[in-house]
């Protein structure tokens, strides 16, 4: 399993299901990036508008569009067409959570 120092709950529930590089990237963030990433862990594919205004007033983020850059730029994010969304690697470890719950639920039904 791989070990960090990453404060973000839910990065922690699928850790040991990213790269190396992921997490390395992930552990050398700001706090604020570090927030906006959580923010996308629970909203996977956001507008742009919604998610500025989100992370502003949510989440306290002076400047989300350099921390949303950032972590584009870092491959965490990817920008589509008027939105931003999880990128693809941190999708799959996102599924990959969920599907190994779902299985654990089941075994106990």
């Amino acid at each position: 399993m791989i070990e960090m120092s990453i404060d973000i709950k839910s990065v922690s529930k699928i850790i040991s299901y990213l790269s190396r590089e992921i997490v390395d990237k992930i552990d050398s963030l700001s706090d604020d990036e570090k927030r906006v990433l959580e923010y996308f862990l629970h909203n996977i594919s956001v507008g742009t508008l919604v998610a500025i205004r989100e992370l502003r007033a949510f989440y306290r983020i002076e400047d989300p569009k350099s921390a949303i850059r950032k972590l584009i730029d870092l491959g965490l994010l990817e920008q589509g067409y008027g939105c931003y969304s999880l990128s693809k690697s941190i999708r799959e470890g996102l599924l990959k959570v969920y599907l190994q719950q779902t299985k654990h639920s089941k075994d106990f039904e």
